[in-house]
């Protein structure tokens, strides 16, 4: 049993480490960092931030290189069936007063099985935040996880050489849209030892000192807006700074890493301008927002008041898109026929069911993922029935998921160009109205440069 249920772990992660990285264009090579600094030879507790549910875990278990086993909140394993499905996949229930104090006791259990697992040198993940809350912030820690490492050390005499990596998980501004980005920083990992002489002379100092130190390594691994009021202006200045401050500083935009490194930057000057001049904050968040609103009104998005987006309307853009667009129609109609139903269920399925928007993601992913296989193995079995032919099975095999991302490239190069035709006929229709979104535009820019050179 114990064997299957490895094998079935690492089934379960490939698949969905292939179907997340093309649900959130994640690539493990490119967005995800700090790989390197995690031991192999020791016992692991990643202490993770919570923003977007069982995604989150999702994520960070098909990114890392060894198995992990999770904590997962009680409530979940109510039911018998699913409680040993759970269970056998490596998820371990964690008691919380919210879902009843009577309960608590039962944590003794889960932290004997914990420290168990840490005495045979395994890896454990935990969302030390307690809660999922779907916002680039980190809350105050919940002492869970102290509790843990400190009880597998102390059983052990200090001698499990038991590591801690904070791991920070970043999604952009809309984690449960198709095709948004994702990025995950493992931070310095560092010893339970270190604490050793402080936890022998006073437990609550020393859990109290983990538990700062905990969290200011994880603060470091995210983006963080610390006025919620912020969310909406650091994440419209994103769009229009990210790119043009990643080439200033000679780094890649299409990297991940660089991307998160500016990201970082755009907020860290937000954050500072909050606690010094809190009169600009509000005026660049009403620039923000009428340059924002501005674009929603001609149907454009911000690329195209970029040098490099106003050069793609020209004639030759506007070519080289109609030759896309007429000659991959057929790989686009038969990945749209063919994928249709994987694609498509899942999404619907989340918006009819889905109450709270950090489990949208996370239903439609996990049920896009199962669904998808079986989709591919029927239609597969269905053309090998009807056609009855081994080379037209292989072709369709083959054809079938390249087909698919086609279609779904087909379709973003599609919403492009359709803002490109938007920002033709604002131009005819109303010059001047373009014209004062890209003097605001560079109004914003101005400010925001001048932020960062201070």
């Amino acid at each position: 049993m114990r064997f299957l249920g490895t094998v079935f772990y690492w089934y379960l992660w490939y698949s969905f480490g292939i179907w997340m990285g093309y649900f959130y264009r994640f690539n493990r090579k490119k967005n995800i960092t700090g790989i390197e600094r995690i031991p192999s030879d020791r016992p692991v507790i990643f202490c993770s931030n919570h923003p977007n549910a069982f995604m989150d875990a999702i994520m960070v278990g098909s990114a890392l290189p060894r198995r992990n086993w999770f904590l997962a909140r009680s409530d979940v394993f109510r039911k018998k069936a699913l409680a040993k499905f759970l269970g056998f996949v490596g998820i371990i229930p964690i008691y919380r007063a919210l879902e009843g104090t009577e309960n608590l006791a039962k944590n003794d259990e889960t932290f004997d099985k914990c420290t168990a697992m840490l005495e045979d040198n395994k890896c454990i993940l935990i969302f030390s935040e307690g809660l999922c809350i779907q916002e680039r912030r980190l809350r105050k820690l919940k002492k869970g996880t102290a509790r843990i490492a400190f009880g597998a050390e102390e059983k052990n005499d200090f001698k499990l050489n038991l590591t801690i990596v904070p791991v920070g998980i970043n999604y952009d501004s809309s984690p449960w849209k198709f095709r948004s980005r994702v990025y995950i920083e493992c931070g310095e990992p560092f010893a339970m030892k270190d604490y050793e002489a402080l936890y022998r002379q006073d437990k609550a100092r020393a859990m109290n000192q983990f538990t700062r130190d905990l969290e200011k390594k994880m603060a470091e691994c995210l983006v963080i807006i610390e006025d919620k009021a912020n969310d909406k202006l650091v994440n419209g200045l994103e769009d229009i700074l990210l790119d043009e401050w990643t080439e200033a500083q000679g780094l890649d935009p299409e990297n991940q890493n660089d991307r998160h490194i500016v990201s970082k930057q755009i907020a860290g000057a937000v954050n500072e301008l909050t606690n010094t001049n809190a009169e600009l904050v509000l005026s660049l968040r009403e620039k923000v927002d009428t340059y924002l609103l501005g674009l929603k009104d001609i149907g454009v998005r911000d690329w195209l008041m970029r040098p490099k987006g106003v050069e793609s309307i020209g004639g030759t853009g506007l070519l080289w898109d109609f030759l896309y667009f007429v000659l991959l129609f057929p790989l686009w109609l038969f990945g749209t026929i063919t994928n249709y139903v994987p694609y498509k269920v899942p999404y619907a399925l989340a918006q009819k069911i889905v109450k709270h928007m950090e489990w949208h993601s996370s239903i439609s992913g996990t049920v896009g993922t199962f669904l998808w296989q079986i989709w591919y193995g029927l239609t597969s079995l269905a053309v090998a029935l009807i056609f009855r032919n081994w080379y037209i099975l292989g072709a369709y095999m083959i054809a079938m998921p390249i087909c698919g991302y086609i279609a779904q490239e087909y379709w973003a190069r599609m919403k492009k160009a359709k803002g490109k035709s938007a920002l033709l006929s604002a131009f005819r229709s109303d010059k001047s109205q373009v014209e004062k979104l890209v003097t605001l535009r560079a109004e914003i820019v101005a400010e925001m440069n001048a932020l960062r050179k201070n």
